[in-house]
């Protein structure tokens, strides 16, 4: 798709903070059909042309579950009558919770207590919920990084 700025065919990316660059060789499909691996070829960042996007990646992965918090209502004033007439209950924002149950995160944080904040780079700001138990930790989406503050 033209000006996708990720791994793909012909189209090297940096792995961010590493000095590294990696390029797509071959995609491995499993008897299914889905993807199972991608085999790669890797330089040093200064051995060639800088790649025009840099992708994260997780070096010890860690998997646990992110709740991705948006607004409760769909209006700024949702106890306004003239706004919205059936009351604030009928003004409940379906999309409020998104769960992710299997993301990966940096096996850094695997000692992290109930509370404990984060800063997810380029999604937001996670605190560890109190729901976290040993060996499965379970994320909050505290603040976004991209609020628009004339958004509804």
């Amino acid at each position: 798709e033209p000006g996708y700025k990720r791994l793909a065919w012909g189209q090297p990316v940096g792995l961010r903070h590493t000095g590294y660059v990696i390029e797509l060789q071959h995609v491995v499909k499993g008897p299914s059909g889905c993807v199972e691996s991608l085999e790669v070829t890797c330089r040093r960042a200064d051995a060639g042309e800088k790649p025009k996007a840099f992708i994260h990646w997780v070096s010890q992965p860690l998997t646990c579950e992110i709740r991705l918090y948006e607004r409760l209502f769909q209006h700024k004033n949702p106890e306004d009558p003239a706004e919205v007439p059936g009351g604030f209950l009928s003004d409940l924002n379906p999309a409020s919770l998104q769960v992710v149950e299997a993301a990966l995160v940096d096996y850094s944080v695997a000692l992290a207590k109930p509370f404990d904040k984060f800063q997810f780079e380029r999604l937001g700001y996670f605190s560890v919920d109190p729901d976290s138990c040993q060996g499965q930790l379970v994320f909050n989406r505290t603040v976004t990084l991209k609020e628009d503050p004339g958004k509804v």
